[in-house]
Order: structure tokens, then C-alpha cells, then sequence
């Protein structure tokens, strides 16, 4: 006779994606990074997408209450945090966005030790350091915007050393994306045609470099509910006794 099976919800673990627009964006056709690590974790694990475009450390510090908190970590199986590209813009031209290097760092030890209290293991937490900027085709995108061109390699990459520095310092995880793509003649490659988000190959080496690490994070992950080809077609009830 079938039976009813248990009415127990079943909660999957969480992959927390937090950062300004390089996170919001990846779930959009030329980035798309963040789709790439919700297929590859399908029935295995939720990946939550937490990015707001322009938004810098400063305001996500100030945020981080609102966007985790005891009940949401329980379930997370890792996080990660991916800030910078709006933080380096220079002072006199971006004052809204703009954050001082020191502040950067501190926001995001701040950020880190905030997720460890809500009980996050240090194991689970992952740093991405900004990327460069295509400095031609972004000056060309704010010009367009009316505004002038603030954000410069030359300091970009002082803010993803810093985040590989606070990396370091608290024993959590970094991908250093800025050296990363760096290491390509091509680099451009990785940047749309706006000149500072991820084009497709942007995406799809972010995504590579996450998995590596994801993978490993969360071994543990299990896929949710039987294959259905292992399923008891004369008692289904049977086959989802022991999911939780």
C-alpha cells in the first residue's frame, strides 16, 4: 500500500554569494559565473545571490546584519565575498564610492570575523579579489555617463592585494582574480565590452577558479532525493523515507 511521505521540508545547504554588481551580474548571460556554480551544484546545494551593483565595503559592513544571520549560517555550506572594484575608485573623482585602502581591509576583516561569530567555519569563507579594469573602455563608458573616468589599475591592484593580505592574516581562503587574469598577454578577454564587468571567459575562469575550491568545501553536499530511476514506482513514499 503507498504511503504518504514525510512532510518534513527538506532545506538544502546554501552557497552565500555577497559584492557589489561582479556578483549581482553573474547570473547574466555574458558573466554568468554565478549560474555556472548554481548548475554544477544542482539538487545539492541553494546558491544565493547577494550582490549590489555600485555598492562598496563600507556599505556592505554596514549590511552584513541584514543579509545573514544565526539561522541563514546554519545552513550555509560556504560564503564568499567579492569587493573592490568600486571601493578603488579615487576619492576626488568617485567620493561616493570611493573607500580608503586601510578602510577596505578593515571592512572586510570586519565582514569575515562577523560570519565566523554566526559560526561559518574559516574553511568556508572564500576572498575574490577585484579584477582589473579595461581602463579605454570603461573611460569610454563613463564618458558617456557624463562622468569622468576614476578607476585605475594602478590602484586596483593595491586593493586586491589587500584582500589577499586580510586573507592571509585570518587563514581564509583568496582568489586572487586581479593576478589571475593578469598573467594573460590577453587579459581583456575577461572584461565585457563595458570594460569592468566579467565577459563570458571572465566568468567561466572566476567560475573555475571557485569550483576548485567549492568542491572541496562542500564534498559533503549530497544530491537531494533518489535518481528516478531508483524510485519505487509502487510505494514512491518509500523512497524519500530517508531525506533530510
Amino acid at each position: 500500500m503507498s504511503r504518504q511521505a514525510s512532510s518534513t521540508l527538506v532545506r538544502w545547504p546554501k552557497i552565500l554569494l555577497l559584492g557589489d554588481s561582479q556578483t549581482q551580474y553573474g547570473f547574466n548571460e555574458e558573466s554568468s559565473w554565478v549560474s555556472k556554480l548554481a548548475s554544477h551544484f544542482q539538487r545539492r546545494c541553494d546558491v544565493i545571490n547577494r550582490g549590489f551593483s555600485g555598492y562598496n565595503s563600507r556599505w556592505l559592513k554596514e549590511m552584513i546584519p541584514k543579509l545573514i544571520d544565526e539561522e541563514l549560517a546554519k545552513e550555509c555550506a560556504a560564503v564568499t565575498l567579492f569587493l573592490g572594484s568600486n571601493d578603488a575608485n579615487l576619492k576626488d573623482i568617485n567620493p561616493q564610492q570611493h573607500v580608503p585602502l586601510e578602510e577596505y581591509k578593515s571592512a572586510l576583516m570586519y565582514m569575515v570575523h562577523h560570519l565566523i561569530k554566526l559560526g561559518i567555519r574559516k574553511e568556508c569563507i572564500i576572498l575574490v579579489a577585484p579584477p582589473p579594469v579595461d581602463e579605454e573602455l570603461w573611460g569610454k563608458c563613463k564618458k558617456l555617463m557624463g562622468a569622468e573616468l576614476g578607476l585605475f589599475n594602478t590602484n586596483l591592484v593595491k586593493y586586491a592585494g589587500a584582500c589577499c593580505e586580510v586573507s592571509s592574516e585570518l587563514n581564509v581562503a583568496c582568489i586572487d582574480l586581479f593576478s589571475e587574469m593578469m598573467k594573460h598577454e590577453d587579459w581583456k578577454k575577461y572584461v565585457n565590452v563595458d570594460g569592468l564587468h566579467l565577459a563570458t571567459e571572465g566568468g567561466n575562469l572566476l567560475a573555475q577558479l571557485l569550483l576548485t575550491k567549492l568542491d572541496q568545501i562542500c564534498s559533503d553536499c549530497c544530491t537531494k532525493f533518489p535518481e528516478w530511476s531508483s524510485v519505487n514506482k509502487d510505494d514512491p513514499a518509500e523512497s524519500f523515507q530517508n531525506v533530510h
